[in-house]
């Protein structure tokens, strides 16, 4: 009879152990691929898109895409026709030097155009009314909608220390929200100094914010470190993003070596071997986090998704098929109230322009 229990005690131990460690060290669904379930061809027949720095889509399915290089917001139908052209290039009132990242929250467009922040309310399907307008000077990442302001992603020196992340309301008031150190991820600023030249030769400083309600989620796109606090600054806590596709980037003796001397081609080729993050999203169920690996027989960059649940712990890890791009960085929408992530996959084109597809995946 000992035996018996013993053998049973024996088993229940071992299916314990073994569901832990499938909980704690087998990632679920690690190997999912996504395919999306819509996928639009910007057209360019009426207008050429010149350079696609970003875009958004209102609930109706418009969607609004900034062109840097044309000095315009084009505006086109939900199935990718022309809509309307709003703009040009110039430095009048009505008039763009190089229109960049935009977010859309009913009814209002944020446009960065070099040192300022442009704040439209929709009117009707293909017109836009100026309602403010936001100094933001050394703005070189995410500006997103939060109520009657913006989250800005730029560097300020105010007399309280050194921030990053700022939110300034549509009158133009400015609260500082979270210290430049926090932005890469450290404790402290004497942390930051110690890895300030190694990290420097990794990023590209571009960041990614997102904001559910009160609370704020933001990532580098070189540290795989997710930093959250609320809209007031206050209750920060981070998390790292590792996961099987994931290749961290480190510091070697050859990146140091290419750097110094400013051998540009042979540190993109280093830098080429590690994975780049290019956003964040976040709803009531999930952080997810968008970075992407370069694939050396086609020469693009394919786009995986990290989904992690509130308290940072890995819940999945999904490539998105036909998500490539020719650049390590991806233009991308969430539409939380669906749970559609948009992402927009850039190809090269014929000889006038590069081919645009937007396309949708359901996450839940």
């Amino acid at each position: 009879m000992k035996k018996k229990l013993g053998a049973a005690f024996f088993i229940l131990f071992a299916l314990f152990a073994l569901s832990f460690m499938v909980s704690n060290f087998i990632l679920p669904a690690q190997d999912q691929e996504l395919s999306p379930a819509t996928a639009v061809k910007i057209s360019q027949a009426e207008a050429l898109i010149l350079y696609a720095s970003d875009f958004a889509i209102a609930e109706d399915g418009v969607i609004f895409i900034p062109d840097g290089k044309d000095g315009n917001i084009k505006l086109y139908e939900p199935d990718g026709t022309l809509l309307k052209v709003i703009g040009r290039r110039g430095p009048g009132p009505e008039e763009f030097r190089a229109p960049a990242f935009c977010d859309y929250k009913t009814p209002f467009l944020s446009v960065l155009d070099l040192f300022k922040v442009h704040i439209y309310e929709r009117k009707g399907r293909a017109d836009l009314a100026k309602v403010a307008e936001i100094s933001c000077m050394a703005c070189t990442s995410d500006v997103i909608l939060s109520g009657k302001g913006v989250l800005v992603d730029a560097f300020v020196h105010h007399n309280d220390g050194k921030f990053s992340l700022t939110l300034r309301s549509f009158a133009d008031t400015v609260k500082h929200l979270l210290p430049s150190y926090r932005r890469y991820g450290f404790k402290s600023e004497r942390e930051y100094k110690v890895s300030y030249l190694d990290l420097h030769m990794l990023t590209s400083g571009r960041g990614y914010l997102s904001v559910l309600e009160n609370r704020v989620y933001f990532i580098l796109d070189a540290r795989p470190i997710v930093t959250n606090f609320n809209l007031d600054g206050s209750e920060i806590a981070t998390f790292r993003t590792l996961s099987p596709n994931y290749r961290e980037p480190r510091i070697n003796a050859r990146i140091r070596d290419n750097f110094s001397k400013r051998r540009s081609s042979e540190l993109i080729t280093e830098r080429n071997k590690v994975s780049k993050i290019t956003g964040i999203l976040a709803d009531d169920q999930m952080v997810g986090v968008l970075f992407c690996n370069y694939d050396a027989p086609s020469d693009t960059w394919k786009l995986y998704l990290q989904r992690f649940d509130k308290a940072g712990k890995l819940v999945s890890e999904s490539l998105l098929r036909e998500a490539v791009n020719y650049r390590a960085i991806f233009s991308y929408y969430f539409q939380r109230e669906s749970g559609v992530l948009y992402v927009m996959a850039e190809r090269y084109g014929d000889e006038t322009t590069d081919d645009y597809r937007i396309l949708g995946y359901k996450l839940r």
